[in-house]
């Protein structure tokens, strides 16, 4: 079945299923002799914002930024590289902003933002897909199932092996959960899934297929997740799940 944001019991059908030396400011890692690298980051209407107003972790959740502040309209850079790290090794997400723009600049603004930091990879579906995205905070996770969608990307690349998309509910529902594609799973291609990016190497898909925990399948209730978040649901009933630890930009082509 298609990676979905909402938990539900899902019908199985046919169609469904040189640089400078680096320079780390808060969340990203971006080229010193870049355009940007020590700059206030732009929005997708021009605006400015500083590193320093992104929400870092071990900050309070209640801090993190709304749908609608600024901190979360970032403009991705045309080609930049978000390097997470986990409890079982990192991998690398390359993303193409032109691929999926709309995409882009949210995953941009999440990562930028810590969002991912802690969440599980609650959805393990062999051979078909590793979806996570839900930060396992409810006053978070149930701000961003509301009000958070963005509108949908045209489609130019196919859901082959290793490529990364936003989960939806239908069109344009995507918010902040992704999945990596296990496998060539191009019937979703025109199902509305655009893919944003790929995993950098075939290291990295080797992680998702073999490293991260995939014990608990399906059986994860994203509304339990939503409402009751890691502490109270996750780390009980799925001790051994797979978890993010850390997560950062390199800036390619700003």
């Amino acid at each position: 079945s298609p990676p979905e944001k909402s938990f539900m019991q899902m019908r199985k059908v046919a169609i469904t299923a040189g640089f400078a030396s680096m320079c780390l400011v808060g969340a990203i890692l971006l080229t010193s002799g870049s355009p940007g690298a020590m700059e206030a980051l732009q929005t997708t209407d021009g605006q400015s914002v500083t590193t320093t107003s992104l929400f870092k972790t071990g900050e309070p959740s209640t801090d993190f930024p709304k749908p609608t502040a600024l901190a979360m309209k970032l403009q991705s850079p045309k080609e930049w590289k978000a390097h997470i790290n986990t409890n079982v090794g990192p991998f690398t997400v390359l993303v193409h902003r032109d691929w999926a723009p709309k995409g882009a600049d949210r995953f941009y603004s999440l990562v930028m933002n810590d969002f991912y930091d802690g969440g599980r990879f609650f959805r393990y579906a062999d051979n078909f897909v590793v979806q996570w995205g839900l930060k396992g905070e409810p006053h978070i996770d149930e701000m961003y199932e509301n009000g958070a969608n963005i509108k949908d990307d045209a489609p130019k690349k196919s859901n082959s092996a290793g490529r990364i998309t936003f989960a939806t509910s239908g069109p344009d529902t995507r918010s902040t959960q992704v999945f990596v594609n296990l496998a060539d799973n191009t019937f979703l291609d025109d199902q509305g899934f655009t893919p944003f990016g790929e995993l950098a190497t075939a290291e990295d898909l080797d992680l998702f297929k073999n490293k991260i925990n995939a014990e608990y399948g399906e059986k994860a209730d994203q509304n339990r997740i939503i409402s009751e978040g890691n502490s109270l649901y996750l780390k009980k009933a799925f001790p051994h799940m797979s978890y993010i630890k850390t997560e950062k930009v390199e800036v390619i082509t700003p």
